[in-house]
């Protein structure tokens, strides 16, 4: 269809760009919404001379190599890696390198950059682009996410296994010395990922690398090693941090490394340590070397041939816990219990447990030597185990069944609330773990049993085949019922409100 002059209007009008007179907060509105698309917004940011610096006001700017790998056809994989991370750089080079006349208003709040170590060159590009941003004052928060490959099989048939993972650490160390000090010197988050097979994670010479990464990264708030390790990983990694050392979170994801020993992170709150690859206790501190740690999160999948292990091996030297997170992968139980008397000192501050993917068919009675030995605890949560219907059944577990004798005259005075939570929570052993708890717990307030399936596959499955039974917890009012009658039968030394979340997702008070 044709369209005469009055309705296109004149030249002039079609070069007006209205849309650059808006506000610059409808504008950062506008890009808010295309930042997690990088290519979507730089094309939207060569609309106009005006859109250009935009993007360095956004609260938060990630720029992800994933965004440019192609996953599939066309060249081999190191040759698609290589085209991402020249598009990635590009990309990086798009956004910071336009000078912005030292206007701090025009400065991203939160910069994450998300690369490959792939060549030298590349790696010190990225860092004299990062650089030169945070001269500018244009950059006020960075992380940076490292990965030594993206997807999983690019090295699969690499012929020297040792000289590439050792490469990969190499080449890390090498951007840590050449990058220009103000970028690592700058930096909040870190974090080294491997996503490739046992053999090829990335292999720090020894501990003096990571000590050199602490004195670098003189800002580094959170440290993120995984799947990380050492070229002898028989050897113990000692952490050393400076004492103007910033480090807060320190999070190891199976490392290869036979322990962790901190010496000293003065200022550090949360420890997390995964999937370790320790035969024992993965990791033990020195004498004041935590003084301000308040969470330690303990997650593992015990392998046959790993020993249980006590907590006061592990907590020696640590006395300001507030809250503690074990997670046992499999449901097998690493922890042995100890005398709570023994615990005392570490426990002694501890307000919250959190224990996770508890085995369903053992007694959760064994647990109440945490309870003896932490007085002030307030929060008991507690997650049993599921291996859903809709996925293969998980036979890698081999329960031994823990046992822990109460003292008749134990009161807690302090646990104020209980929660027993997951689909395969028992009405009998479980209850009769909530009502010991309650016996004990004189002031209780709370206790919290949820049983509801919130897997949509589960209940898919369930429908296709109606023998298919989800949870042996009570379902309907009447039964409910006569559980929490059974549960507060004979105690009258609590008032605790009991909230019932059952398996048809219906909930109930008492």
């Amino acid at each position: 269809m044709a369209l005469c002059a009055s309705q296109v209007g004149s030249g002039d009008e079609l070069d007006h760009d209205r849309l650059s007179e808006l506000p610059d907060h409808i504008l950062l509105s506008i890009l808010e919404r295309l930042r997690d698309d990088v290519r979507l917004l730089a094309r939207t940011c060569v609309l106009s001379t005006r859109w250009r610096t935009l993007p360095l006001m956004l609260s938060a700017l990630e720029i992800n190599i994933n965004t440019f790998v192609v996953l599939t056809g066309g060249p081999s994989t190191l040759q698609r890696l290589h085209q991402a991370t020249v598009k990635f750089t590009g990309a990086v080079r798009f956004f910071l390198a336009t000078a912005t006349a030292g206007d701090q208003t025009r400065a991203v709040k939160y910069l994450r950059l998300v690369f490959c170590l792939t060549t030298d060159e590349h790696l010190r590009d990225i860092g004299h682009l990062v650089d030169a941003a945070i001269g500018r004052g244009e950059v006020r928060d960075l992380e940076l996410v490292i990965h030594t490959n993206k997807g999983r099989n690019f090295l699969r048939r690499a012929p020297k296994v040792a000289s590439i993972t050792r490469c990969f650490a190499d080449r890390f160390m090498r951007l840590l010395g050449a990058t220009p000090p103000a970028v690592f010197g700058s930096l909040r988050k870190l974090a080294l990922h491997n996503l490739t097979t046992r053999k090829m994670c990335l292999r720090f010479r020894d501990a003096s690398d990571v000590g050199v990464l602490l004195r670098t990264c003189t800002a580094l708030e959170i440290l993120t090693l995984d799947y990380c390790g050492l070229s002898d990983q028989l050897s113990e990694l000692a952490i050393d941090a400076p004492p103007q050392s910033k480090l807060k979170v320190l999070c190891f994801d199976e490392c290869y490394i036979r322990r962790i020993h901190l010496v000293q992170v003065p200022k550090l709150v949360t420890l997390i340590c995964s999937r370790w690859l320790s035969e024992s206790c993965p990791v033990t501190f020195g004498p004041g070397s935590v003084p301000y740690l308040q969470e330690i999160i303990l997650n593992n999948r015990a392998e046959e041939w790993q020993l249980s292990f006590k907590l006061s091996e592990l907590l020696e030297n640590v006395n300001n816990v507030e809250t503690l997170r074990l997670a046992f992968g499999n449901g097998r139980v690493w922890l042995e219990p100890e005398n709570p008397k023994i615990l005392g000192a570490a426990f002694s501050k501890l307000k919250m447990l959190n224990l996770m993917t508890m085995s369903p068919e053992g007694d959760l009675s064994w647990t109440m030597f945490l309870l003896q030995a932490a007085p002030l605890l307030q929060l008991v949560d507690i997650e049993v185990y599921s291996n859903h219907v809709c996925m293969e059944p998980d036979d890698d577990r081999d329960m031994e069944e823990l046992e822990w004798e109460l003292p008749p005259g134990f009161r807690h005075r302090h646990l104020r609330e209980l929660r027993v939570c997951g689909v395969t929570i028992d009405a009998t052993k479980d209850v009769r773990f909530a009502r010991l708890v309650m016996e004990r717990a004189v002031n209780m307030e709370r206790l919290v049993l949820d049983a509801r399936i919130t897997c949509e596959e589960c209940v898919a499955a369930q429908r296709q085949d109606p023998s298919v039974l989800l949870s042996k917890f009570p379902k309907d009012k009447d039964d409910v019922d006569a559980m929490v009658r059974w549960l507060k039968d004979g105690i009258s030394s609590t008032s605790a409100r009991i909230i019932v979340y059952s398996t048809s997702m219906r909930k109930f008070e008492y």
